[in-house]
């Protein structure tokens, strides 16, 4: 899909400086991401990143509206042109702004637990799934800039393996004897982390899916 698009987004193209803007948004919520894990592992004060990180979420809110705006003012002028594309930033837009809440909300999970990674009775596993949504991070960026269909598609597949592995654990969680003031925390990091894997491979849908099944799995993805 987004290859027959890239023609509005690159060079002299009308829809340009959204895209532009639109890859910073992922940028700046990966920069967030990786602010929060690294000082959970490290052991750091979260508590110190605070205006860090609702800075990049507000940053990243302001550019959302910025690209709604110009795409809304585009189709208005030029009705009939760049449609396609424009709906296609319409809605991809929005998962980015949401990485940002969910960024924020990690922020505020590590924040209720305010110790390192380590001390948690599933460290192992929560490193895990955190260096997954990670690798995703950076393949999905990777594939949404180079335009790189087979590396979607491989994003979007490994998405549902990995749902069912976010789920399992949370399931495990509930059996087990931690403390609740540990289980709800390590509950909202993994529930975050799953929807941040989520959104993330919506974004990459837009590289191998048309307009109307963006945020979908094609049938011949899914697991046997």
């Amino acid at each position: 899909m987004l290859k027959k698009l890239s023609q509005l987004w690159k060079g002299d193209a009308p829809l340009k400086k959204e895209y532009q803007q639109f890859v910073t948004m992922l940028n700046l919520a990966r920069e967030m991401y990786h602010k929060i894990i690294d000082a959970l592992n490290q052991g750091e004060q979260i508590k110190e990143l605070a205006a860090e990180i609702y800075q990049k979420d507000l940053e990243i809110n302001k550019l959302e509206r910025k690209i709604r705006k110009a795409l809304v003012t585009h189709l208005s002028v030029n009705p009939g042109e760049a449609v396609a594309g424009s709906l296609v930033l319409m809605s991809i837009v929005k998962d980015a702004e949401r990485l940002g809440d969910f960024c924020k909300n990690l922020y505020e999970a590590t924040e209720y637990w305010c110790r390192s990674c380590s001390e948690l009775f599933y460290a192992d596993r929560i490193k895990e799934f955190e260096k997954n949504v990670s690798e995703v991070f950076d393949l999905t960026i990777k594939a949404f800039e180079t335009e790189d269909s087979v590396l979607a598609a491989e994003i979007i597949q490994d998405e549902a393996r990995w749902d069912k592995r976010f789920d399992g654990f949370i399931g495990e969680l509930v059996n087990s004897e931690v403390t609740t003031r540990e289980a709800v925390c390590t509950v909202l990091m993994i529930r975050t982390l799953k929807r941040l894997h989520a959104h993330l491979s919506n974004i990459a849908s837009s590289v191998v899916l048309p307009l109307h099944r963006l945020d979908s799995r094609p049938e011949e993805l899914d697991e046997s």
